[in-house]
């Protein structure tokens, strides 16, 4: 999820021209791309989630609807029974 523009080039850059050396540099510029980059929510990153929790709410409906059916069936075949002639 890297949506958020980082110019690491000109960050090293700039590093450099103020007078970092180049490998203290690279690793700064590293370190700083990771923390401005690597945990940024993005839109396609919730549309990823909210299909996901859409998923788990319709495993959510089809077991709550489960759990209700079961003491239905039990009811609706005593009162079939009840029903027939003896």
């Amino acid at each position: 999820m890297t949506d958020v523009p980082f110019d690491t080039m000109a960050t090293a850059r700039f590093l450099r021209e103020s007078g970092i050396e180049e490998r203290q540099a690279a690793a700064i510029t590293a370190a700083t791309k990771d923390g401005v980059t690597g945990g940024v929510a993005t839109k396609a990153g919730f549309a990823r989630l909210e299909v996901k929790i859409k998923a788990e709410l319709n495993w959510i409906k089809v077991i709550g609807g489960a759990i209700l059916a079961v003491p239905m069936l039990s009811w609706l075949a005593e009162l079939i029974l009840a029903a027939l002639p003896a």
